[in-house]
């Protein structure tokens, strides 16, 4: 964990320079700054694609570079997409013989499968995400594909937490594992996250919208009134008028800029 946490800070602290030098590194600096981590050619080719896909230029990194310099941010999202997927078919595909196999080993209390069966449920995350392409939320761009994936593979993570907490529930009279059972209760653990997910994304855009509609109002109708009455009204007669409640007119006020300035004169 302290060693996760420490990348974490060294790839703040990247980005945080090459914010400084115009969004651009090479890789000769970025080499050294994970000097210090035990890091394979192949994860450092996975920090310079995870850098690539946030819009930083690597010199000397040719083929990321060229990407790097879409302009869209959809572009950029496509690609770091593209990317987790084949570092997710880098982990081999597993048929339904070879899962079910890592199950039963699970089941029966070899811990050192679980990251195993993760790893072959992840490729199965990706797939419930994309039929959400098509969701009012993700058209909208309330919520990306994306961040449907990452909240899925924490669902993932909880349906093996979920079994692992009653592994004997899972495993019939006969000594077989049910998988159908495990199998049922990991998708539902990320199907449930996605949608928990996507529903308080939603919820949220819509309470910021009713906040900046209401805000909206009430800045109207406190220039109508004070052009009708000579007077900057009172936040009694601007519930009067709009029907929207006193101490919601407050909330809204401490909200919204506009409003402010109206309420500071009140």
């Amino acid at each position: 964990m302290e060693e996760q946490e420490r990348f974490l800070e060294i790839l703040g602290e990247i980005k945080n320079i090459a914010a400084l030098q115009n969004n651009t590194l090479s890789k000769e600096e970025i080499n050294r700054y994970l000097s210090g981590m035990d890091f394979d050619s192949g994860k450092i080719e996975a920090v310079y694609k995870y850098l690539v896909a946030g819009g930083i230029k690597i010199t000397g990194y040719e083929e990321a570079s060229a990407i790097a310099d879409a302009s869209r941010p959809e572009d950029r999202a496509l690609f770091n997409r593209k990317i987790y997927k084949q570092e997710v078919e880098k982990l081999g595909a597993t048929d339904s013989k070879e899962t079910n196999s890592i199950i039963k080993g699970f089941l029966m209390g070899d811990d050192t499968l679980r990251d195993r069966l993760v790893e072959s449920k992840l490729a199965h995350v990706i797939k419930l995400a994309s039929g959400y392409s098509r969701r009012g939320a993700v058209t909208d761009k309330t919520v990306s594909i994306d961040e449907i994936i990452s909240e899925g593979n924490a669902g993932l993570l909880t349906g093996i937490s979920v079994i692992s907490g009653n592994r004997q529930q899972y495993i019939k009279e006969d000594g077989e594992p049910d998988y159908e059972a495990v199998h049922g209760i990991i998708n539902m653990e990320i199907v449930n996250a996605m949608e928990s997910f996507i529903d308080m994304e939603t919820s949220g855009k819509d309470w910021e919208n009713a906040m900046l509609a209401k805000a909206n109002l009430l800045h109207e109708a406190a220039k109508y009134l004070t052009e009708e009455n000579g007077n900057i009204p009172s936040k009694e007669e601007l519930s009067e008028y709009t029907k929207i409640p006193v101490e919601e007119i407050k909330r809204i006020m401490g909200l919204s800029e506009d409003t402010k300035r109206v309420a500071s004169s009140l």
